[in-house]
């Protein structure tokens, strides 16, 4: 090998494995949406049905999109990573940045709204649903800037909030329309705070 095939051969094998993780994940992630919708729905989709449920499917979609823009971004093409994400923006009005970071295995339900920020990590076997903020912020306690990490099979409801470098225990469940700024531990039900009714001024 010469000196000058070196950077070809380095660059070459950084694609090659961004393209392996890129057809893992997808097919992880639909795997997941399988195992779902047999669960919930009753539903039986093939196992070589990945074409087809895409294409019907906007959170599958989605999750196609991402895992696109995630292997532009670890194939090196970052400016392509952006335009991806400026293009999942477009499409599907969510805000996904380029730095968050999926494990194989995510499931997206509706998924308009979505809006995850660069310091997120979703593990596998997580459900977000539409309208879910996954939010980088500043902790007061730590002084560290960041973004929630959920763990295994954390499922977010509609209009949830989750802000700032927290960690989301195992199977927790938030609620839709919860607000949560602190870590909490796994099997946790996380409620939303009950609305206040008054009469309105005149």
């Amino acid at each position: 090998m010469t000196e000058h095939a070196s950077p070809h051969i380095s660059r070459l094998s950084r694609l090659q494995r961004a393209a392996q993780t890129y057809v893992h994940n997808v097919q992880a992630d639909f795997e997941l949406m399988r195992e779902g919708r047999a669960k919930y729905l009753g539903d039986s989709i093939q196992s070589n049905a990945l074409a087809s449920e895409t294409f019907k499917k906007i959170g599958l979609q989605m999750m196609v999109a991402i895992r696109t823009m995630h292997f532009l971004r670890d194939a090196g093409f970052s400016t392509g990573a952006q335009v991806a994400s400026r293009v999942i923006r477009y499409v599907y009005a969510a805000e996904v940045h380029p730095q968050s970071r999926w494990a194989p295995g995510v499931n997206i339900v509706h998924g308009t709204g979505l809006a995850v920020g660069s310091g997120a990590q979703i593990r596998h076997g997580c459900v977000l649903l539409h309208n879910v903020t996954l939010g980088d912020a500043f902790d007061q306690g730590t002084g560290v800037i960041g973004g929630p990490t959920l763990d295994e099979f954390v499922h977010v409801g509609a209009g949830a909030t989750l802000l700032g470098p927290i960690h989301i225990g195992s199977h927790t469940k938030v609620m839709a329309g919860s607000t949560l700024a602190e870590s909490v531990p796994p099997g946790s039900l996380v409620k939303p705070a009950p609305a206040v009714v008054s009469p309105r001024d005149e």
